[in-house]
């Protein structure tokens, strides 16, 4: 190690030990908090924003003057869009490594970077005058929005005994506010002016901006962050380089950690059949980037405004109870109840559009149905695979096995953008997710077992097999 590297090394040690030395006061975990459920509801909102205004979007860079979402032009439109947003699924692929930097850089850095490159995303659709620009900014914001750095900030800086409860206080409030979206466009749409669209991302691409920066110069690092790296500055040479090499053991070290954890899914059965029940429950999510267009083509424009306010209160009930019933049913129990909900959902928002049963029927049906979605989509991502790994390979798993199941996505995404041509797209969201969600709630209930009271230190490689 050179005199400079040390020189820097120590001038860090200083700082992180001056820090660790000041005592987090009430106010400031307070501050804490509300910063990151701002960052919270950017992203939610970030993650939302593009399929809300998918339609709209399109009629103005394609210049569809009949606004028609059945129309030749607009199915046009959705095969040269939708290729792209396949494409950004390989972003998952980076997305271990990319968080994995914050273990080193820090966890203040990538809250502020993730943050404000989801802003920068929403200014780069919001400004854009062709559909090259689009396609950018929208990847852009794809490759921030599934890094989640604002709950490991949470997480790693709630108080131990609260850290569940500041998370799904959080996030409960950050799906609910989605619903700002809703409240936006019935300001800002007009069904006269094809370019109205772009001021609904005003607000948001200013808060992302502006909160971004402030996580970072107003924050602290993470208790848990400055302790692991304190630890590790304190290190000499040859005990860094010892324990380097007892981690590539473990297989807990960053080099050769994923292909470890690859073929300990594929040998493992618990795990295997957890993939395999992942994958195919993934490959329905798809209808969350199309709902909008779904209902452009049933009702008004401010019909669907009223849709985007209703359906994330829904969204946010069911998932806030689905931790609670987690706990008391069981994973596998909850994972059934809350896929029979996305499924029963999806086709009540089918019938609701079709039927013309109204903007409340349609909301509450979609935000249950995501609702449901979502929260088996972390349990048999997050929870299942967690419950299931020895604690040597256990962060590896989480990370490889849900970009695995991640995949997923590919296979509904592809069916939708070659059948789309063929059919309406709500009947395509049956079609494709009945007896994708069906096999899969059958794969889990026959061949994952139940991970609900597992002892997390005493798992090893053979306890599921």
């Amino acid at each position: 190690m050179s005199t400079e590297r040390s020189s820097k090394e120590t001038k860090e040690l200083n700082r992180l030990k001056k820090q660790s030395a000041i005592p987090a006061a009430g106010k400031y975990l307070l501050f804490v908090m509300i910063v990151l459920t701002v960052v919270y509801i950017v992203d939610e909102i970030t993650s939302n924003v593009n399929a809300a205004m998918q339609p709209y979007v399109l009629f103005d860079l394609f210049g569809i003057g009949s606004r028609n979402v059945n129309s030749s032009e607009y199915t046009a439109a959705i095969n040269t869009v939708a290729p792209w947003q396949v494409a950004s699924n390989l972003f998952l692929i980076i997305t271990p490594f990319y968080k994995a930097l914050s273990d080193k850089y820090g966890r203040r850095l990538f809250l502020m970077i993730n943050t404000v490159g989801m802003g920068v995303g929403m200014l780069i659709v919001m400004t854009s005058r062709s559909v090259t620009q689009y396609i950018l900014g929208m990847l852009f914001m794809m490759f921030f929005t599934p890094n989640d750095m604002q709950v490991l900030y949470i997480m790693e800086t709630a108080p131990k005994e609260k850290r569940a409860t500041y998370s799904f206080v959080a996030k409960g409030i950050a799906l609910i506010s989605v619903s700002l979206i809703g409240v936006m466009s019935r300001a800002f749409l007009n069904e006269n002016d094809a370019g109205s669209w772009r001021t609904v991302y005003l607000i948001p691409v200013a808060v992302a901006i502006v909160i971004g920066l402030i996580s970072y110069f107003l924050l602290r690092e993470t208790p848990v962050f400055v302790e692991q790296r304190i630890g590790y500055l304190e290190l000499t040479p040859e005990q860094r380089a010892a324990k380097a090499e007892e981690n590539k053991k473990n297989g807990t070290a960053e080099e050769g950690g994923v292909f470890r954890a690859v073929k300990f899914i594929f040998v493992n059965r618990q795990l295997r059949w957890i993939l395999i029940a992942g994958f195919l429950f993934f490959a329905t999510t798809f209808y969350t980037s199309y709902y909008a267009t779904v209902l452009e083509g049933a009702m008004s424009t401010e019909s669907v405004a009223n849709v985007l306010i209703i359906y994330p209160f829904l969204n946010g009930i069911v998932t806030i109870a689905s931790g609670f019933f987690s706990d008391r049913l069981g994973r596998k129990k909850v994972c059934v109840l809350l896929g029979s909900i996305a499924l029963l959902g999806l086709l009540f928002f089918v019938l609701a559009c079709r039927g013309g049963w109204g903007p409340a029927a349609a909301g509450i049906a979609y935000g249950c149905s995501i609702g449901g979605l979502w929260s088996m989509s972390d349990t048999i991502i997050l929870t299942m695979p967690a419950e299931s790994s020895p604690s040597g390979m256990r962060s590896s798993v989480m990370g490889t096995i849900s970009v695995m199941i991640g995949a997923g996505m590919f296979l509904g995404q592809i069916l939708f953008i070659v059948l789309q041509n063929f059919m309406p797209m709500d009947l395509l969201f049956l079609i494709i997710c009945v007896p994708f969600m069906a096999l899969s709630l059958l794969l889990l209930i026959t061949k994952v077992r139940e991970t609900k009271d597992a002892d997390l230190d005493s798992i090893t490689a053979d306890t599921y097999r």
